[in-house]
């Protein structure tokens, strides 16, 4: 199974509803519920709206869109759940309100939501089902999921710090901020305007939430497979303000450059020792790490 289309993925849909032009999800696999959102893209004239996605890119994903979808994760969901006390998979469907979309944008729109919580599942022989070998940095994310508005508010904050670093955020980052953000957080607009997070606001995140908060951010400056001089400077910066024992600072960069080569291999599959090197080198690794991390996936069974 190549493709994903509405009807591959409608077993799995609780419920569907439409504000404006935001999607609001909630599908379930093998019990598990899960959140997402997305925008409702309208049809152009070049073009018919896009209502199939690709197995493969869906549930590996690439560069940082897949980082931020364990942010979701991290932060304990998405939206605030509204299908909780539904019954069954029987879609629930709400009119759009405002804007007259077609059914295939409407479709669309949820396999976009659908593509934000692939990471979380596995596809075998066509059908969904959870995946039960997380990495390390994956169990963290799922046991430690942030609880704080504080904590949240300043995850955010780091994360579009560093997502700007290298002067432009890109516009996947733009889609997943404004379904992500909320009144917790402020919008993208509010978190681009605000003064970068200082010391003190760093000191008083919670004690058991900042290796979360730091890993995280961590991973999103790694996920495009290169570390600027001002993303590392940033990543020191963070670590200084938190801080954390250099033993410790050590171990969650370990994490997230080890999901970094990870999420690169479900992309491309086996790395050769060249190019592992190359990415270890790119993003400050080291060599002999990688090649660890690669064995760490072989044993997992992904390979």
């Amino acid at each position: 199974m190549d493709e994903i289309t509405y009807e591959s993925i409608k077993p799995y849909i609780l419920e569907e509803k439409f504000d404006g032009s935001k999607c609001y999800c909630v599908f379930e696999v093998e019990g598990e519920q899960f959140e997402a959102k997305s925008q409702v893209k309208t049809t152009t004239k070049q073009g018919s709206a896009k209502i199939v996605g690709n197995v493969k890119r869906l549930a590996i994903g690439r560069g940082r869109s897949v980082i931020m979808r364990v942010v979701r994760r991290a932060v304990g969901g998405g939206f605030a759940a509204t299908a909780a006390s539904q019954a069954g998979n029987e879609t629930i469907r709400q009119a759009t309100s405002g804007v007259n979309f077609t059914r295939a944008e409407k479709e669309a729109a949820v396999i976009k939501a659908f593509e934000s919580i692939a990471f979380e599942l596995v596809n075998k022989d066509g059908k969904w089902a959870l995946a039960t070998e997380f990495s390390e940095f994956e169990k963290i994310v799922r046991s430690q999921p942030l609880q704080k508005p504080y904590d949240k508010k300043i995850l955010a904050r780091l994360l579009v710090e560093v997502a700007r670093a290298d002067g432009n955020i890109a516009q996947e980052e733009k889609d997943f901020f404004e379904g992500f953000l909320n009144e917790e957080t402020g919008n993208l607009g509010s978190l681009m305007r605000a003064p970068a997070v200082s010391m003190v606001e760093c000191e008083e995140v919670s004690d058991d939430a900042k290796g979360l908060v730091y890993m995280v951010t961590a991973a999103v400056a790694y996920a495009d497979h290169s570390l600027a001089d001002e993303e590392k400077i940033k990543l020191d910066d963070y670590a200084e303000y938190f801080e954390f024992k250099d033993k410790d600072k050590q171990e969650y960069i370990r994490l997230a450059q080890d999901y970094t080569i990870e999420n690169l291999i479900r992309d491309k599959g086996r790395l050769t020792r060249e190019e592992l090197y190359e990415i270890a080198d790119n993003i400050g690794m080291d060599r002999g790490e990688a090649e660890r991390a690669q064995i760490k996936v072989d044993k997992r069974g992904i390979l």
